[in-house]
């Protein structure tokens, strides 16, 4: 997927605004995980955000996509990511506040390494959005509705798919489904939201523009609001 990063201004009036900054995608090849493992064999993350901190830190809300399972050792890039727990660690000191897990390589440790995501976001409080031990559990989470500056802003993410590997229990991945995307879209006006930011995990890789359909999509959510 294409890397983006990218602030979204939601203004009303001048003195009336907030800032979202989206980001993604966060992820490690074997290189950045050599990089950060130290002479005792553990690995720190530390300093891989210090550039983008602030910037990050200066937004009202930072949401960033994790495009990785937290699945336990061993640690590996490419081309089935898993990252340590201390990586959630350094997004979230860096600033961000609210992770996606909709993407095509959440199932890179299969069904145990989303519920071990989920169990680690869980223990260490992080807020996040598209992975779900069963439907029961998303029910509980979605609408996601944060109030940023005033504004009621709801959340919503989802993927195109996990790389041809599917789930074999209960677990509750985002795809894109327009009839979903409209009932979530539809719960969150009812509780109150009044802007719905909806993160898609999309594209060709290493192409810069939308394809055909992308902007199908697109244009199909605008439609919604």
């Amino acid at each position: 997927m294409i890397s983006v990063f990218l602030s979204l201004l939601s203004m009303l009036i001048p003195q009336d605004s907030a800032e979202i900054v989206f980001a993604g995608d966060a992820m490690q090849h074997q290189r950045q995980i050599d990089a950060a493992r130290l002479a005792d064999g553990s690995l720190d993350y530390g300093t891989y955000f210090t550039a983008l901190r602030p910037y990050i830190e200066s937004a009202d809300f930072a949401v960033v996509n994790l495009e990785t399972p937290l699945g336990g050792a061993p640690y590996s890039g490419y081309p089935m990511f898993c990252a340590h727990d201390n990586y959630v660690d350094a997004l979230t000191e860096a600033g961000f506040d609210l992770m996606l897990s909709a993407n095509n390589h959440i199932l890179d440790r299969r069904d145990r390494g989303v519920r071990r995501t989920i169990s680690t976001f869980e223990k260490k409080g992080v807020p996040h959005l598209g992975v779900y031990r069963n439907r029961a559990h998303r029910d509980s989470i979605l609408p996601m509705i944060h109030v940023i500056n005033g504004f009621k802003v709801g959340f919503l993410n989802y993927t195109y798919g996990t790389n041809g590997i599917n789930k074999t229990s209960d677990i509750e991945i985002d795809y894109i489904d327009r009839q979903l995307i409209a009932s979530d879209v539809k719960k969150a006006r009812e509780k109150g939201a009044e802007l719905i930011a909806v993160c898609i995990h999309w594209g060709e890789e290493y192409k810069l523009l939308p394809n055909s359909a992308q902007k199908s999509l697109a244009k199909y959510l605008r439609d919604l609001g």
